[in-house]
């Protein structure tokens, strides 16, 4: 016998590949959801009931070749030979040929209706599962394809007969397993990218069955952004002017738009970039603390954060790698947390979920790198690294400010509320009063009086928890307030250690040096006396040199004035003219006129404190001035006075001509971390980073009230904007 034979599929086939390939029903929708995003789907709405499941995608729709060849036919291999999708160039998600088999393992029956354009009519296949049957050919079992009216693209599946009940735990599951193909907010208008992808969005809704209307259950709104604590955005416009704000705040105000560069700290109104246009940021940020979300969207939030956290790169609309995936720390955030001088506020890639996006169709300024994998290091991406991470560290540290970590108005720290101790301490006596009450009414065997007695003293269950909650929180309070203090010390006791070395060393060769420069400077000056513009430059570099040497001096002193402990009276008269001394080439080469108003007879002794405080509050006070002066066109003065009040006090008043401090906030310069300042780039030197983060009028304010003085914001005098006052106690007689 010689004949040909050929392979027979049964049609329980089906059946079988579809329980195994598919074991979950979690899976079998997922995957479903996948082939949407595959067919370009920017919206996808899953609706699940009782006895049927719907799927409706804006897509682009089947032919009838693609269901012929892609749906029909087993172990197709269309997905190979197309793997980017048709309009935006999607990586294909869906495992290749398994959807069929999903349809078949959630339910009895299939309808898919589908659509390619407006225009045309459509297409609706009919599937019935349960006559594929063992014993029957595969070839045997028909389904049943006929025309439609038109719609516009996209496709429907409905699946009827479900074989699997579906709890609000597995639906949250299936929006997880489809999260990573999200690019939930495009942050450039759309009509800036025209064959961009505009993203993908996914929602679970539950019920529509009989009378009811469907609910969401999951979508990004529900499972995300319902509980962000902020939302943080900047924009670069098409002539490279950017600006950035804060919206959204859970603590607190938010900041509306305000124009920043990160080069330009200090000014409010900063100059356009040369090297950014047409880019934007959207983050949302999470603070992970189980007391700030309920605990199941805590647990929920944390567990999509770890996967999916961080700030993506997008350009011209596609997702750049590696930027903002897992281990991927391109802006700098991880190690910026890890430092903990500056900044305390959590502000790690799990805290946010976002997108920069740029738009740059010629590879001009962001250019991908030969293996396709991130972008040339130009100077606009390295700029858009920094403003990313400035405006994000701002924004953060504006958080901070705002949940009350840190000092409220006037620089106090505010204080929890010591009567609920007490109330807690009562509740304790009330019971104890209670519970002896009622021993002695049970030896009295008298019910009556033992509920009276009861009724009067015994808090209830509920009152106790209250108060004991109440004492909790503070005590949390406290804890957190003390961990932020013990950090903030030690950033401070490492910049004081650090600054005293450093003046300890350069006044110990400062004496040498300018004895040899002296001579150098002598002979050069010598070897060409004719040559003015080098004669000039020799006065320039020995005067730069004299002034630098002023300046070490009176740090050196201030440094050394610290490291005494004993507390003794002050001079406020004569630590302004040290000031003065030690700061008036300095304030000279930038063109600052330093004027002083001071007795002549009266030193002006302080009650007991350190002798540098005094100093270190002028020093605080000059380095915010300079700042404000720049900011401004006007004659940059400042003008120091102390006198001797009618109360005893030593009165200290420090003003400036720079640009003012605003109304709102007059009552916040003393807050710990309070600044108009935007923050420098997480790649900046540490020292930058720690200047402007808030620190200075607080200081400042510490040590005024820690010697029992005052510190505020006063009505300057004419022809000044800001102007300080300060009052210290008066040195008692000893009469």
């Amino acid at each position: 016998m010689n004949e040909e034979l050929y392979f027979v599929a049964d049609a329980a086939l089906v059946d079988r590949l579809g329980r195994e390939l598919v074991g979950k029903q979690e899976t079998a929708l997922i995957e479903l959801v996948k082939n949407a995003y595959d067919a370009d789907a920017t919206e996808v709405t899953v609706t699940i009931g009782r006895t049927s499941l719907v799927i409706e995608d804006n897509g682009t729709g089947m032919t009838r070749q693609e269901l012929v060849d892609g749906f029909l036919r087993l172990a197709s291999n269309l997905k190979v030979r197309e793997s980017r999708s048709r309009r935006f160039q999607r990586q294909r998600a869906g495992r290749k040929g398994i959807g069929r088999f999903a349809t078949q393992r959630l339910g009895d029956v299939l309808t898919l209706q589908t659509w390619t354009d407006p225009e045309s009519v459509g297409l609706e296949l009919s599937v019935d599962w349960k006559l594929f049957k063992p014993e029957m050919r595969l070839e045997d079992v028909p389904v049943r394809l006929v025309d439609i009216p038109p719609r516009t693209a996209g496709t429907v599946l409905r699946i009827e007969g479900l074989r699997d009940q579906w709890s609000e735990a597995q639906i949250r599951r299936c929006w997880r397993g489809v999260a990573n193909l999200l690019q939930p907010f495009p942050v450039a208008p759309v009509a800036m990218r025209p064959t961009a992808d505009p993203g993908f969005a996914v929602r679970f809704l539950s019920g529509g069955d009989g009378f009811f209307d469907p609910e969401i259950v999951a979508d990004l709104q529900t499972e995300i952004l319902d509980h962000l604590h902020a939302l943080i955005e900047f924009r670069v416009n098409e002539v490279g002017e950017a600006e950035w704000r804060l919206a959204q705040n859970r603590f607190g105000p938010d900041r509306n738009w305000t124009r920043i560069h990160h080069k330009h700290l200090e000014e409010r109104n900063p100059p356009a970039y040369s090297t950014l246009r047409n880019v934007g940021m959207k983050a949302y940020y999470f603070i992970l603390d189980a007391k700030l979300l309920p605990s199941m969207i805590y647990t929920r939030v944390r567990d999509l954060l770890r996967v999916q956290g961080g700030i993506r790169l997008y350009r011209n609309g596609f997702r750049v790698v590696p930027y903002g995936g897992p281990g991927d720390d391109w802006l700098g955030l991880e190690e910026t947390y890890a430092q903990r001088g500056v900044t305390l506020a959590p502000i790690r890639n799990l805290n946010f979920f976002g997108v920069v996006e740029v738009y740059d169709p010629e590879g001009i300024d962001f250019e991908e790198n030969t293996s396709r994998e991130g972008l040339i290091e130009t100077a606009a991406f390295e700029d858009l690294k920094e403003l990313a991470s400035s405006i994000i560290l701002t924004a953060v540290r504006n958080i901070a400010e705002d949940r009350g970590r840190k000092s409220r108005a006037g620089g106090a720290r505010a204080e929890p509320d010591a009567s609920a101790l007490e109330k807690i301490r009562e509740a304790e006596r009330r019971a104890r009063e209670a519970a002896e009450a009622r021993a002695a009414q049970r030896r009295q065997e008298s019910e009556e009086e033992d509920k009276n007695e009861g009724d009067q003293g015994a808090p209830t269950e509920a009152e106790v928890a209250a108060l004991l909650k109440e004492g909790g929180d503070i005590i949390a309070a406290r804890e957190a307030d003390l961990a932020d203090e013990t950090a903030i010390l030690r950033l401070l006791a490492t910049l004081g250690l650090t600054a005293a070395e450093f003046s300890h060393e350069t006044g110990m060769t400062f004496e040498a040096v300018r004895i040899s420069f002296r001579r150098v400077f002598d002979v050069a000056r010598d070897a060409q006396p004719d040559d003015t513009e080098f004669q000039e430059d020799v006065s320039r570099a020995y005067s730069m040199l004299n002034r630098l040497d002023a300046l070490t001096s009176y740090l050196n002193t201030v440094a050394s004035a610290r490291a005494v402990r004993e507390l003794g009276p002050v001079s406020a008269s004569r630590e302004i003219e040290r000031f003065s001394r030690g700061m008036k080439q300095q304030a000279e080469k930038q063109e600052i006129e330093l004027k002083l108003n001071v007795p002549a007879l009266d030193a002006l002794y302080t009650r007991p404190m350190h002798e540098a405080d005094v100093a270190t509050i002028l020093l605080n006070f000059y380095s915010n001035s300079v700042k404000a002066m720049r900011r401004t066109s006007r004659t940059r003065q400042i003008l120091v006075q102390a006198e001797r009040n009618l109360d005893d006090e030593i009165v200290i008043r420090f003003s400036d001509t720079g640009d003012g401090v605003p109304p709102e906030n007059r009552e916040k310069v003393f807050d710990l971390f309070f600044t108009t300042r935007a923050a420098a780039p997480s790649s900046a030197d540490p020292n930058e980073q720690i200047t402007g983060t808030g620190l200075g009028l607080w200081i400042v304010h510490q040590i005024v009230s820690k010697a029992g003085g005052d510190v505020e914001l006063v009505t300057p005098p004419t022809g000044f904007a800001t102007c300080f006052e300060v009052r210290l106690p008066a040195e008692e007689d000893d009469a």
